[in-house]
């Protein structure tokens, strides 16, 4: 039979639903975390926050402000995390331009405690600040910056502090200003712990942040759930389940996103080029090549000039390659960033391109794909890419998903206005990576039409006036990509701008004091006076 007792009130009482509380190590909660998930005891365990009851830690005062309307995804989404009352740890996944940005502030609004907002550049730092000044009753005291640029201290016991995933993570010296504000949020009891871009999160060095960052609940933002070493599960118990994802056509379907035309454009490679790319000693400079395909070069060329002059759009040209980077941007005479522009001057090109008429186009290379806000541009460019990467494929349309304004004149709701164009040298590898890469959209409904003539609707005359359209041209281009160095000649590898600052304070020596000379003061250390004869009697 079924064992019952009676308590001292007479109420029946049932072991099977005693409530045990047992605390875990720090050191050992991913360990267990991992155990419980489906492979192993299949109990998944759920992270939830009773920010409502929880009076040891200071609310802060923060509203959302009373123009605000939530989209009903973006209410859908906060109903799945905020279900029973209590704040749930997880993930949101909804496309770039849908307002993740809103849907992470408004999670901060309804916790309303100390929120600690991670991003993966300085730009988006600066991006969020502005979001949680856009939306909220925060001050700007309120709202705080922890970048190599940016320490500035808490001045409440409640706030709002945005920095990037390097800046916690960072294990090595730090200065001393940099050091206190570190100290301050490793010793904070944090109401939320709010990520964007969460799909870096696995990456091992990003992984120490879960760990030094104390915090009651983890909301991760993202568009794509997706990473080629297969190591997305991993966010299942870093940070909690999925809570709710977004169809993107449905979305695009009710207007919220843009209604996006997708294109390959197939680029034949030219006879020098193609003979160049099958020789077994250029297998290094091969991406090189059929990036800088002349015939790919005139169809970007064309496709610049056509958006630009016919319809007036903003275009990002995108572009892996470094050198191809550079040779793109200088001959069509458009500015471009990449990983050694500096703070200041990717601030300036973006703001030039959101706002002067006469800059319509940019060309970025990866460090354009997650966390750039730039609502304006509707028309993207793929010249070049990282292999077969579908996050990257569907991060970059993200670039030009947010909901664009009707044109005059316009052929109604069905009427594409983005466009999304990857151009692919023909008969290359570049075509293998291309069909890989949109895997990830097809599967999310997206079509792509494949374009074999673009440069048949130039015009004859227009074409002799394009870049590279003589054959000495494009032999003068040939020698120069096959004697450019290799470093040059692949992919960039995207340094961290808070990284390279950290280190190279780092690296900079303190000050020694140590024995020396006034020969070695004078400059003539290690130096000494002989005397030679050039005759016979030597010296």
């Amino acid at each position: 039979g079924v064992l019952e007792e009676l308590d001292e009130e007479g109420a029946l009482e049932d072991p099977e639903k005693d409530v045990l509380a047992f605390e875990i190590q720090a050191d050992q909660v991913e360990h267990v975390k991992q155990r419980c998930l489906p492979g192993g005891l299949n109990y998944p365990m759920l992270e939830e926050y009773d920010f409502k009851n929880d009076t040891q830690n200071p609310d802060l005062d923060m509203e959302l402000k009373p123009h605000v309307k939530l989209r009903p995804y973006q209410e859908k989404s906060l109903a799945k995390m905020f279900g029973n009352g209590r704040a749930r740890s997880g993930i949101i996944v909804l496309p770039c331009g849908a307002g993740k940005s809103l849907v992470g502030v408004s999670a901060a609004a309804r916790v309303k405690k100390s929120c600690l907002c991670l991003c993966t550049s300085s730009v988006s730092v600066d991006q969020w600040k502005h979001q949680f000044q856009l939306w909220t009753n925060l001050q700007d005291h309120q709202v705080t910056r922890f970048t190599s640029q940016s320490k500035e201290e808490f001045s409440s016991l409640a706030n709002v502090c945005i920095t990037t995933f390097t800046m916690v993570a960072f294990s090595g010296k730090r200065s001393e200003e940099s050091e206190r504000v570190m100290r301050a949020i490793r010793e904070k009891e944090w109401g939320l712990l709010l990520m964007d871009e969460v799909h870096v999160v696995p990456a091992q060095m990003f992984r120490k942040v879960i760990s030094i960052v104390h915090s009651h609940c983890k909301l991760g933002l993202t568009a794509t759930l997706v990473r080629e070493d297969e190591r997305i599960g991993d966010l299942n118990f870093l940070i909690g389940p999925k809570l709710y994802e977004a169809n993107w056509l449905d979305l695009t379907r009710a207007g919220h996103i843009a209604n996006v035309q997708c294109a390959e454009v197939w680029c034949p490679m030219t006879k020098e080029f193609y003979s160049e790319y099958l020789k077994k000693e250029n297998s290094v400079r091969r991406s090189l090549l059929y990036v800088m395909n002349p015939n790919k070069f005139m169809a970007c060329q064309f496709l610049i000039e056509y958006h630009e002059r016919v319809r007036g759009d903003k275009i990002i040209v995108f572009s892996d390659n470094i050198w191809a980077l550079r040779e793109y941007a200088t001959r069509l005479g458009k500015p471009y960033i990449y990983g050694p522009t500096s703070h200041h001057e990717r601030t300036r090109v973006l703001h030039a391109f959101k706002h002067d008429p006469n800059i319509n186009t940019v060309f970025l290379s990866k460090v354009g794909d997650n966390s750039l806000d730039i609502p304006e541009a509707n028309v993207l460019i793929q010249i070049s890419s990282h292999a077969g990467s579908r996050r990257q494929e569907a991060q970059r349309l993200g670039r030009i998903l947010r909901a664009k304004r009707g044109r005059p004149g316009g052929g109604g709701e069905d009427e594409f206005n983005a466009f999304f164009y990857t151009l692919v040298s023909r008969d290359t590898q570049e075509m293998y990576y291309s069909a890989k890469r949109q895997q990830f959209l097809v599967d999310q409904g997206y079509s792509f039409k494949v374009i074999t003539n673009l440069l048949d609707a130039a015009q004859e005359s227009r074409l002799a006036h394009y870049h590279f359209s003589t054959l000495s041209d494009q032999l003068d281009l040939l020698s120069r990509c096959l004697s450019a160095g290799l470093d040059e000649a692949g992919v960039e590898v995207v340094g961290d701008e808070d990284a390279e600052q950290l280190a190279a304070a780092k690296a900079r020596p303190g000050a020694r004091r140590t024995a020396g000379s006034m020969a070695a003061l004078t400059g003539a250390g290690g130096m000494r006076y002989l005397e030679f004869k050039t005759g016979a009697g030597g010296r």
